[in-house]
């Protein structure tokens, strides 16, 4: 089910009585509006007594919004099933702000999944349970920004429920948001992206026997560079080459190829290694970049490249 109207969450368009669809429980029902708009209502007993063809005021719900994006009515059904109201208003506002501060990637896709999250951490904070996630060190280097935009978040979701959750609920938070950018919800994709962007490091630490400060401009801006081909060739997007290195590219990685050829051989490692996690191929143009950017991260460091230097 989607809809092609904004990917924000939203009031019905048209102001008026929503007709009913399906009834998903006593507190959640998917209407449609009077411009054939599908919208969720929220409201504690807004879905009792009621069945498909009633009309429903939205002022009587207490969120109301368009679930573009979001799935089929049964997975819809399934997870909302047990999420509260202040859980998918903190998640709808916590949205918002992740969309301003990320990007427009961040759709409504991943409300019910954030909705979903927080109802299970605000229920565990109630009941003072911890809980610890194993990837916290890798977002701190690898996903900067919406690690830090997942600790702003805290601040979000207790002021809208009045709950503080611990400090380690900004991963989840991040992680969903990660997924954001190349369109999953499944944590087995950031998994696999982690996991990819952790052995392309470690080819560079091992290539160059150097260990790289995790917090260097330089590892930032290769780690992006990758983020961005790793989503890029996921979405089956071309490179955007530059006009004016467009028709020298060849030449250009030839010319690394035989002034950098430690780099250019690093960058052939890490071209095999996407290969072999994605089954896409890393084009030219992308080796090239792969090499210069392997390089500027090398000498930033100290490694000039002359000899082998594998630990």
């Amino acid at each position: 089910m989607s809809s092609t109207t904004s990917p924000h969450p939203t009031t019905s368009s048209t102001g008026g009585a929503v007709r009913v669809k399906q009834v998903l429980n006593n507190s959640v029902v998917l209407g449609m509006d009077d411009a054939g708009v599908e919208v969720i209502l929220l409201g504690p007993g807004i879905g009792f007594r009621s069945k498909a063809g009633d009309r429903i005021d939205p002022a009587a719900a207490q969120r109301t919004f368009v679930p573009e994006g979001i799935g089929s009515i049964e997975r819809l059904a399934a997870m909302v099933e047990e999420i509260s109201i202040d859980a998918v208003a903190a998640a709808e506002e916590v949205m918002r702000a992740g969309r301003d501060r990320l990007g427009n990637h961040v759709t409504a896709r991943i409300l019910i999944p954030l909705a979903d999250h927080l109802g299970f951490a605000l229920r565990r904070a109630h009941e003072g349970l911890a809980i610890e996630y194993p990837l916290r060190s890798e977002l701190s280097y690898l996903y900067p920004a919406e690690l830090q935009f997942g600790h702003e978040a805290l601040d979000i979701i207790e002021r809208r429920t009045g709950t503080r959750l611990p400090a380690v609920e900004a991963v989840p938070i991040a992680m969903h948001f990660v997924n954001a950018q190349f369109g999953s919800e499944d944590m087995r994709d950031y998994a696999r992206m982690t996991d990819a962007l952790q052995r392309i490091l470690r080819i560079v630490e091992e290539e160059y026997g150097i260990p790289f400060d995790e917090d260097s401009v330089d590892v930032a801006r290769f780690v992006t560079h990758l983020r961005f081909l790793i989503v890029r060739n996921r979405q089956r997007q071309q490179t955007p080459v530059p006009t004016s290195v467009a028709g020298d590219a060849d030449v250009l990685l030839e010319t690394v190829r035989i002034s950098r050829p430690r780099q250019y051989a690093s960058a052939q490692r890490i071209a095999a290694l996407l290969e072999a996690i994605y089954s896409w191929p890393v084009d030219g143009d992308e080796l090239l970049y792969l090499s210069l950017h392997v390089a500027r991260l090398t000498a930033a460091h100290g490694a000039t490249g002359e000899s082998p230097g594998r630990r």
